[in-house]
């Protein structure tokens, strides 16, 4: 209970906070990328980094329960890593609970990674296509962070199935429930087997499909 409160409040607070400016000379670039229905920017971003591990999140950006699980990702993976080349994170900010695109600056701000995208996409599709991908029905899919080893490759209109996956989903299976500790060390199993010719043998691979 105690956990959830903090989590909601942790939520509000971030969704008043003034939009944070992207470091550069352009100081009205944003710090997110916007996507389209189509995907197609993060489908090209997945692909180009075949042969690392990848890290998908989907998740609503005034959603406190959402916040408070990157806020322990954070914590238990992304302070550890030392911005790990290896590793490429991608999240993506979709509009429930009436998040609107103001809200994502403020949530962007809580996984610091240097090899970490995060996107605002308002039609909300990238929940569906999971959920078609996870073979659900009736279960919109958000509040998910999903892993894929270094041969995954995004062919289709749907995002691959993902090779681990963890929640905070009422109605999903419990023992995936988010665990960011063990999270992370489910990311450090994918890094190990991550050979440095894993890339270019993955591309390769991909383009004779």
């Amino acid at each position: 209970m105690l956990k959830s409160t903090l989590a909601l409040a942790l939520g509000a607070a971030l969704a008043v906070l003034p939009p944070v400016v992207a470091r550069s000379a352009d100081t009205s670039q944003k710090p997110y990328v916007v996507l389209d229905k189509s995907l197609g920017q993060l489908r090209a971003d997945f692909n180009a980094n075949v042969g690392k591990v990848r890290l998908l999140y989907i998740v609503g950006p005034t959603c406190g329960i959402c916040l408070r699980g990157l806020s322990d990702l954070q914590e238990s993976l992304y302070s550890k890593k030392g911005n790990d080349p290896r590793m490429i994170t991608y999240v993506v900010h979709v509009p429930t609970l009436g998040a609107r695109e103001v809200n994502v600056a403020p949530a962007s701000r809580l996984i610091t990674d240097a090899h970490t995208t995060q996107y605002w996409e308002e039609t909300g599709i990238t929940g569906k296509l999971m959920e078609e991908s996870l073979g659900l029905t009736h279960r919109y899919i958000w509040d998910f962070y999903a892993i894929y080893g270094p041969t995954a490759v995004w062919s289709d209109e749907r995002p691959p199935v993902p090779d681990f996956y963890q929640h905070q989903l009422e109605g999903m299976p419990p023992e995936k429930r988010l665990q960011a500790d063990a999270f992370a060390a489910k990311v450090s199993e994918f890094l190990a087997q991550t050979a440095p010719g894993a890339r270019t043998s993955a591309i390769g691979a991909a383009k004779s499909e």
